[in-house]
C-alpha cells in the first residue's frame, strides 16, 4: 500500500510540473495531494488525512483554481441580456440562508453554557467534529461568512459587468 500511495503522489508531484495547462496543473496536486492523504492513513494518523483532503485538497486547490481562472488573459464574453432576476434571487437566497444560520446559531445551547470541560485523550475525527460544530460554532461560522464575502468581492473586482 505505501508504494501505491507514494506513486500517486509522485505521479501527481511530477505531472503538475510537467503541465502547461494551469488548470490542469491545479488538478494534477489534488492527485498528489490524494496520495499524501493515503499516506497519513497508513500512519494510522485518519485525522491529518482527512484535513489533507479537506484543507488542501478541497479549499487551497478551489482557491487556486479560482485565481487562474479569473486572472487568466481571455476576453470577457459581453453578457446577452440583463440578469436583473438572477442578482435579486441570489440576494433573497442569501439573505434567507443568513437569517437561518443566524437564528440557528442565536438558539444554540452552546451559547448558554458557562463552563467547558476539556477534552483528553487521542482527536479523532468525531472529536474534531464536536469541537468545530459545538465548541467553536460562532467562530466556523463566522470564518464561512467571512470567506464567502470574500470571495464574493473577488468576483466582483474581476468581472467588469455582472
Amino acid at each position: 500500500m505505501f508504494l501505491t500511495f507514494a506513486l500517486i503522489t509522485l505521479i501527481g508531484a511530477l505531472a503538475m510540473s510537467r503541465q502547461k495547462n494551469l488548470v490542469l496543473a491545479g488538478l494534477c496536486l489534488v492527485l498528489c495531494f490524494i496520495g499524501v492523504s493515503g499516506l497519513f492513513l497508513l500512519l494510522a494518523n485518519p485525522v491529518a488525512a482527512a484535513l489533507q483532503i479537506i484543507v488542501y485538497a478541497g479549499a487551497i486547490v478551489v482557491l487556486m483554481l479560482f485565481v487562474i481562472m479569473m486572472l487568466s488573459a481571455h476576453e470577457e464574453e459581453v453578457p446577452l441580456k440583463s440578469r436583473g432576476f438572477q442578482r435579486w434571487g441570489g440576494a433573497l437566497t442569501v439573505a434567507i440562508l443568513g437569517a437561518g444560520a443566524v437564528k440557528l446559531v442565536a438558539s444554540s445551547k452552546l451559547l448558554q453554557m458557562k463552563e467547558l470541560t476539556p477534552n483528553s485523550g487521542p482527536m479523532t475525527l468525531e472529536k474534531l467534529g464536536a469541537c468545530l460544530f459545538q465548541e467553536h460554532l460562532l467562530a466556523f461560522e463566522a470564518t464561512g461568512l467571512l470567506l464567502l464575502g470574500a470571495m464574493v468581492a473577488a468576483v466582483m473586482l474581476v468581472k467588469k459587468e455582472l
